[in-house]
């Protein structure tokens, strides 16, 4: 475990950190591509298949609380008419949050740049990893399954998200280049495995934000973080420390499929897992994020501050 004697030291990124064993088992899919965190138990993680990046991980996973002002998030999205997809599915990239909204970014103030030094490195059997937290926010009540359908990670030297902006086809000029993708390429290659005509989606998470509560109460909304997902630090070897990292999310593609899986109500948040920190089993209520991250300080936030003076 890395030694802290100071807040100072606290605050230091893309130190290494130790991560308890976890069980870890390959994907077992009723789908060809689907990872099910529907029917697994909270301790089990699984391989996530990556077109490009090399295969990640996956578990449910439980911060409480998770709310606004104790998650910060780097990345806010809920579906809108004006991103231009239809009702059900949504989908953003973080940018700095104030010179613009893009796609189904929501809530300046909670989108963010990250940085690749801003990363903890987490070590789990043996494997490097950079670790993102998502906390989704379903209905509940009979509907709280969600489809996520990609994430794409992009590093760049320069933010070039201006490169971007609300035009999905110029994804790839985001970064210099792509890191990790569940999906390559972004747009349909071959057969639709997703029914809904517009992307390629081979690989996606069936995710029920319900099973984020320990304690077997609903988790429709809010308040309660639901999966974490582990990219292979392999991915970015030839990225420099003070390289941008921009993070891609598609989710609730499947709707068209199942209406069960659309992405409805409030919005997602996506959090990184900044470092030095130690994580815990996938399992257990996560103290060290609901209070430990919180009290240090998070690297978005100071971001921003930074961005605004």
């Amino acid at each position: 475990m890395v030694k802290r004697s100071s807040l100072g030291k606290l605050l230091t990124p893309a130190l290494a950190v130790a991560a308890v064993a976890v069980t870890i088992l390959p994907t077992t899919n009723a789908l060809a591509g689907e990872v099910d965190l529907t029917t697994v138990g909270v301790d089990t993680t699984l391989t996530v298949p990556a077109d490009f990046g090399g295969d990640g991980l996956v578990a449910n996973y439980h911060t409480q609380p998770a709310g606004t002002g104790v998650f910060d998030p780097f990345l806010t999205l809920e579906r809108t008419a004006a991103g231009g997809n239809p009702a059900g599915i949504e989908r953003a990239y973080n940018t700095d949050g104030h010179t613009a909204l893009y796609l189904d970014q929501q809530r300046p103030e909670w989108n963010t740049t990250l940085r690749l030094s801003d990363l903890a490195v987490i070590d789990i059997n043996g494997k490097s990893y950079y670790a993102f937290e998502l906390d989704a926010n379903e209905p509940g009540a009979g509907k709280s399954l969600l489809s996520v359908d990609n994430v794409r990670i992009y590093t760049s030297t320069s933010d070039n998200t201006g490169l971007v902006q609300n035009n999905e086809a110029n994804l790839d000029l985001l970064g210099d280049k792509l890191r990790w993708a569940m999906n390559d390429p972004l747009t349909p290659q071959g057969a639709d495995t997703s029914g809904a005509g517009n992307y390629n989606i081979d690989n996606w998470i069936k995710l029920d934000s319900n099973q984020s509560d320990v304690d077997a109460k609903s988790n429709g909304g809010s308040g309660i973080s639901d999966m974490i997902l582990y990219v292979p630090t392999d991915a970015f070897k030839e990225a420099g420390a003070d390289d941008f990292v921009w993070f891609y999310n598609l989710n609730g593609v499947h709707y068209v499929a199942d209406s069960d899986l659309a992405a409805e109500a409030g919005y997602e948040e996506w959090r990184a897992v900044i470092g030095p920190n130690t994580v815990p089993d996938g399992g257990n209520t996560l103290v060290l994020f609901g209070t430990a991250i919180a009290a240090l300080g998070v690297v978005a936030r100071r971001r921003k501050v930074a961005n605004a003076a």
